[in-house]
């Protein structure tokens, strides 16, 4: 109901009889900072009710003028916003702008919403002179001492008031590598566990390892391959915390002629893989796969994707290129996670790439 009401209130500003279908369903994302599919089933809800009439709609968006028969009630939380606003002699422009933030307000005090409203306003001003400075400790220092407050409230509200967070930056990315200052290759590893056991070999030493720092509780188990993915696509600045060994700085790393992945045997390890490849053109897959390949061909030591093992929501998905998709094929309904690989196998085939035979 929160998303049908955030909608009823877009719709109704300004009071206006109809609005032109054409982008509608973006601009109203854009508005009330709902998902897409939100978006579309509201409308179709205020279709079934008669607050919203179209006469063509295609995949539930409406083709045309679209007419509007909303009569917007306001929330007792949205009034008491209002009245917070209005007292603090904010212009009619700007409340329309803030207005929908009283969907996040639930529960709070008249003084808090000040407390609030005093701090968007004046980090509004100072914001040319934070450029660069960390998201969460602008908003600790401007917005009730929470230093999460400013990422919890809706982007698209906050830029249309005038507060563009790209101008700040969010929390240090921090990445883990280890080994050779001069090394034969450099491997990605998808889960730090696998390269904790890595490290224990011989060859470890003749190899850079990278993979993602992970936050202990916070981070479940899944997780790591997509922040790394996520980093590097992002273009992050990275910072790297050295496991051991005295490896090179991760710039030169991730521009090595000699660069693998090695992640589970599994749909979404090779969608990493993917994403990865997209920013490191030259990136290979790991001969480390082999031992995994031969374990789903050759042994029982493989599963089935389900919540048990971690991969309970793991997609199909078709890649482009021939060698990968191979290996999705393989991996189609079972699955064998990286950490399967025992200490020999990762000597031997550590500094290989996997070639398709």
């Amino acid at each position: 109901m929160e998303a049908i009401t955030r909608l009823r209130s877009a719709l109704s500003v300004g009071n206006k009889e109809s609005v032109q279908g054409d982008r509608l369903v973006d601009r109203l994302c854009s508005k009330t900072g709902l998902h897409r599919n939100e978006v579309i089933n509201g409308l179709r809800m205020l279709r079934d009710t008669g607050e919203v009439s179209c006469r063509d709609w295609h995949r539930g968006e409406p083709i045309g003028r679209v007419v509007l028969s909303i009569e917007h009630v306001r929330s007792p939380c949205e009034k008491t916003w209002i009245g917070v606003m209005r007292d603090m002699g904010v212009d009619l422009a700007t409340q329309e702008s803030l207005i929908a933030l009283s969907d996040n307000l639930e529960g709070w005090t008249v003084d808090d919403m000040k407390r609030l409203l005093k701090g968007l306003i004046s980090l509004r001003e100072d914001l040319p002179l934070l450029k660069g400075q960390s998201r969460y400790l602008v908003s600790a220092k401007y917005l009730l001492g929470s230093s999460k407050l400013l990422d919890a409230l809706p982007f698209p509200i906050l830029r249309k008031f005038g507060i563009n967070l790209d101008l700040l930056i969010g929390p240090p990315s921090y990445i883990i590598t280890a080994g050779s200052s001069s090394p034969v290759c450099v491997v990605l590893v998808e889960n730090p566990q696998a390269m904790e056991t890595a490290l224990q070999t011989c060859i470890g030493s003749k190899i850079a390892w990278v993979a993602t720092f992970g936050y202990g509780l916070s981070r479940s188990g899944n997780e790591y391959g997509r922040q790394l993915a996520s980093l590097v696509e992002d273009n992050h600045r990275l910072t790297a915390l050295v496991r051991q060994g005295t490896p090179p700085p991760i710039e030169y790393l991730l521009e090595h002629p000699e660069i693998y992945f090695w992640g589970d045997f599994d749909r979404e390890g090779f969608q990493i893989y993917w994403r990865l490849k997209s920013k490191i053109p030259q990136l290979r897959l790991s001969g480390l796969y082999y031992p995994m390949l031969n374990m789903i061909d050759g042994t029982e030591n493989h599963h089935a994707y389900n919540h048990l093992v971690g991969k309970p929501n793991q997609s199909i998905w078709k890649c482009p290129d021939i060698d990968v998709q191979d290996m999705l094929d393989l991996c189609e309904s079972r699955a064998v996670d990286q950490e399967s690989v025992s200490l020999a196998d990762i000597k031997k085939y550590a500094t290989l790439p996997y070639i398709r035979s």
